[in-house]
């Protein structure tokens, strides 16, 4: 029995045939988010928060599309809101850093100060990861394309990480 099929049934309140598609396809959502997720111990979380949303929204799905192609993009939701959800405090670097925190791995830096990236670079990081905007947001505000504003971030990134992984070492 095919996906969609198996999706009508269980719109219309046979729960035999969620069981069947669990099953078939636990592993590939589990799969997918052990391709994204670094925290382990998260997965489970998250793979959990997918299929009660699955199971929610059960009414909105269409039998016009692939069933698959729609619990991706549940999965992809699911990742998105965890991520936006998590709080992150930036602070700003001074020249007057205490001993005690040199020793850390990871320290605050602020990008608007970095030599090694251009204006749009810089930009583009600060109206991503600090603003929390989408591509097509960034390239209305940087007047360039959205695809360009992702080269920008992924260019600046990568100078970052050279950077940062030199002065480490």
């Amino acid at each position: 029995m095919t996906d969609e099929k198996l999706m009508e049934l269980y719109q219309s309140g046979d729960y035999m045939a969620f069981e069947v598609l669990f099953n078939r396809h636990k592993s590939t959502i589990y799969s997918y988010l052990h391709k994204r997720v670094e925290n382990k111990s998260l997965i489970g979380d998250l793979f959990q928060e997918i299929f009660i949303k699955f199971h929610k929204s059960r009414d909105r799905y269409s039998s016009d599309y692939p069933l698959l192609a729609w619990m991706y993009t549940i999965s992809r939701s699911v990742l998105l809101d965890h991520y936006k959800k998590a709080k992150h405090s930036f602070v700003e670097l001074s020249e007057h850093i205490p001993a005690s925190q040199t020793d850390s791995q990871e320290l605050p830096i602020n990008i608007q100060h970095e030599k090694s990236l251009t204006e749009n670079e810089k930009n583009a990081i600060t109206l991503r990861y600090i603003s929390d905007q989408e591509f097509d947001e960034i390239s209305k505000t940087l007047k360039t394309s959205p695809v360009n504003v992702r080269k920008l971030i992924s260019r600046g990134l990568q100078k970052l990480r050279l950077k940062y992984a030199k002065d480490q070492s």
